[in-house]
């Protein structure tokens, strides 16, 4: 690759910082902003980076704010020569660091610029209309005036078609080019095909004076593909605005700490602001880049990086948004806003690598399934059809009828069909407390089959269980437990916690939580550990757990056994009759818990054919799962967030129910308000029945085309009248796609 300097600039320091997310040794995030990312091959292209680029570790675009984060080896790879290799591939970053600092969304620069195209293409298209109109009326020898200026107009049709050509290569063929290169047949293919060919034969038919060509057909085509481009980029940025802010609506809870009294307070991450000093406890996500004030930062960046080795940070250091503390809770001050649409990309692209493709290549999308055989079918359409005129030795034909099925089969409807009926929904969820990552996540709802339940702090209601301790605990022994118990941010431990009612703590030391197990650390250089019987080594020594019926969570101080605390559960309102609707999946139950009284209830109000596991480890449980996958069962699993984190990134689906979520859980394609768990019938309901709506407009959309197609290939259809039919099977989607969520949300609300 030839070195180009154009780029040298965003190696200053100064500017480097505006546009990187993380650095850590050879380790560098950086954003960019692509203003030409405009389809699924672009995705393909740019997220594949990894595989043709040694040094580059890890590539994700946002489709929707046109945005890149590549994350590669500093050594090997400078800022400007990342960006250089971006600008050799036919995507240009565009450096507008105002727009990066003030927030501003490039969609609007971008729809300018289509609005700019959109005027020299209508100015284009009437003037080409125009001067067609003589030969369209049927202008003969003896119009001598016509005879001696037709060559004029028809060269002046070759250049006001220019223009056209020109947006067509920055829009499709460059794309269709880049598509090929990587063995993709996008849909620019057989766009790029009809412009080519029309622009070349109308040209040759003005250059031997064969006739006067289709530039009113290419000019129509040109003019109303952009007219549906810019109905589409005003539908993803209005109606779909979900991907880019619904997240913002999420009800995630940040510990604020007011230092001079030592209060502490939850807070919407919305209200996170610049200055503020915020609780990190073990296993929560570091919200926005911010500087280490108190206790010992231990980080996992795999969130970021996808590299699992853990950082250590002192008092005064830079910790990086997307960081997870991994230990001691810890105080940290915020020194910058937080970004959500960075926090977002983050949930997004932690899946698991089976899953890092879904968007392109699960077979099981609906989109995937039709896309992969779209385009051959329609360039094979368009070869018989061709083939098939050339008998009649009407060239002129051959040309009318190919470019009309190429034209009448554009697929914008079809693009537009799942984003809009399952974006519709997610908002409507939203508002309802059922958070949901994307649209592929919901129509992977739609079709898995088998639910997975934990059980405690997902089925049961950890608010409403009573707490006993067992055994003997001093005062100071509390405080010494709370101190420790305050680091943790399970259920469990808060719930202890509150019960405890401690506001005073000591310092601790050697933090560590065993996720399913415990937790321990050194408080005032005693050795403290909270958990089950295993994990304190006093299983069957201590106290016969046979014969407790309840949650437990034994202390040991000191290594000397001093009691346990004894939780009664709850189950949720409305649980009975949840399981009762949800009869026609097959349910799973999965707990940690040893209980027999509890497993003896479970069965009781799950339908016959469910089955319920008790002492499962969270490795158990993402190992049943996996074997379940095995037999092409399709899953949806239900945890906290915490001990499931395993399982919920093994299942297709992972949904985390949550009281009040504190921290982001990465493993996590949704997450649920506890309150609305009894509705998740409903949910699934109307999940299915949204698949329904898509099948429907893909069948809309399909009749549409197949019509067009007959049409054209018997040679009843003219290019410029398929170039003007072609916006109304857009029109028939959106309509269809509106109303029908809005009568499908109205109908099932609840």
């Amino acid at each position: 690759m030839k070195k180009n300097k154009i780029f040298d600039f965003i190696d200053d320091e100064k500017i480097a910082n505006q546009i990187i997310d993380f650095s850590h040794k050879n380790i560098t995030t950086v954003r960019f902003l692509i203003p030409s990312i405009h389809c699924n091959s672009c995705i393909f292209i740019l997220e594949n980076l990894p595989k043709s680029h040694h040094n580059i570790f890890d590539s994700t675009v946002d489709f929707y704010s046109k945005k890149i984060w590549i994350t590669f080896n500093n050594i090997e790879y400078k800022l400007s020569d990342i960006a250089q290799l971006l600008d050799s591939m036919g995507f240009t970053p565009s450096i507008d660091f105002e727009s990066i600092k003030n927030k501003k969304n490039n969609p609007n620069f971008f729809y300018r610029k289509l609005i700019g195209k959109l005027a020299i293409s209508f100015f284009c298209f009437g003037n080409i209309m125009l001067l067609a109109i003589p030969e369209y009326v049927g202008a003969k020898q003896e119009d001598i005036w016509f005879m001696e200026n037709r060559d004029f107009f028809r060269y002046l049709m070759v250049i006001l078609s220019l223009p056209i050509i020109i947006f067509s290569f920055t829009d499709h063929i460059k794309y269709a080019v880049l598509g090929l290169k990587k063995h993709v047949l996008n849909i620019n293919i057989p766009i790029s095909i009809g412009l080519l060919v029309l622009f070349i034969w109308s040209c040759y038919e003005v250059f031997f004076d064969l006739g006067s060509g289709y530039f009113d057909s290419l000019s129509s085509f040109s003019l109303f593909l952009l007219l549906s481009k810019i109905f589409q980029m005003h539908t993803h940025n209005k109606i779909l605005s979900f991907d880019k802010n619904y997240k913002s609506f999420y009800p995630v809870l940040i510990t604020k700490v007011y230092r001079n009294n030592r209060k502490e307070e939850k807070i919407l991450l919305s209200s996170l602001k610049k200055g503020d000093f915020i609780l990190i406890r073990n296993e929560e996500i570091i919200p926005a880049d911010s500087i280490l004030i108190k206790g010992s930062a231990v980080l996992d960046n795999s969130f970021i990086t996808g590299e699992s080795y853990l950082i250590n940070k002192k008092i005064g250091e830079q910790i990086y948004a997307g960081s997870k503390q991994k230990g001691e809770a810890i105080i940290i001050k915020v020194i910058k806003n937080v970004d959500h649409s960075y926090l977002s990309l983050l949930w997004n692209k932690n899946k698991s690598k089976q899953y890092r493709y879904h968007k392109l290549f699960d077979l099981n999308l609906i989109s995937t399934r039709f896309s992969q055989y779209f385009t051959p079918i329609i360039l094979m359409i368009s070869i018989v059809t061709g083939i098939y005129w050339s008998f009649s030795c009407n060239i002129s034909k051959i040309f009318q009828t190919v470019f009309s099925v190429l034209i009448i089969t554009c697929p914008c409807a079809l693009v537009l069909s799942s984003p809009l009926i399952f974006g519709n929904i997610i908002r409507f969820f939203s508002k309802k407390g059922f958070y949901i990552k994307d649209i592929f996540t919901m129509e992977r709802i739609s079709s898995a089959k088998t639910l997975i339940f934990d059980k405690t702090g997902t089925i049961t209601d950890p608010n409403k269980d009573k707490i006993y301790f067992i055994g003997s605990m001093k005062n100071e022994e509390k405080k010494i437990i709370a101190s420790l118990l305050k680091n943790s941010n399970h259920p469990l431990s808060q719930k202890i916690l509150s019960e405890l009612s401690i506001k005073d703590f000591y310092f601790i030391k050697n933090f560590k939580e065993i996720i399913g197990q415990g937790l321990e650390g050194i408080v005032k250089n005693i050795p403290v550990k909270i958990g089950s019987p295993k994990y304190l080594g006093i299983e069957n020594k201590v106290i016969d757990k046979n014969k407790i019926n309840q949650t437990t969570v034994f202390i040991s101080i000191n290594h000397r056994f001093i009691g346990y605390f004894l939780f009664r559960n709850y189950y949720r309102e409305g649980i009975e009759n949840m399981f009762k609707n949800l009869k026609e999946y097959k349910i799973i139950i999965l707990s940690g818990d040893h209980n027999n009284l509890e497993k003896k209830y479970l069965k009781s109000i799950l339908p016959k054919s469910s089955h319920v596991f008790f002492s499962q480890s969270p490795e158990d449980k993402m190992n049943y799962i996996k074997k379940l996958q095995k037999k092409g069962e399709r899953i949806i699993m239900f945890g906290d967030g915490i001990n499931d984190c395993a399982a919920l990134n093994q299942s297709e689906v992972g949904i985390s129910v949550s009281e009040n979520p504190t921290s982001f859980f990465p493993s996590c394609d949704a997450f649920m308000q506890s309150n609305h768990l009894n509705k998740i019938f409903l949910f699934l309901k109307i999940s299915k029945v949204s698949a329904k709506l898509v099948f429907i407009n893909f069948t809309i959309s399909l009749i549409y085309n197949s019509i067009g197609i007959l049409f054209a290939v018997t040679g009843n259809l003219r290019p410029l009248i398929a170039a003007i039919l072609m916006p109304l099977s857009s029109f028939s989607v959106i309509f269809f796609s509106i109303v029908s969520t809005w009568f499908l949300s109205r109908k099932l609300i609840f």
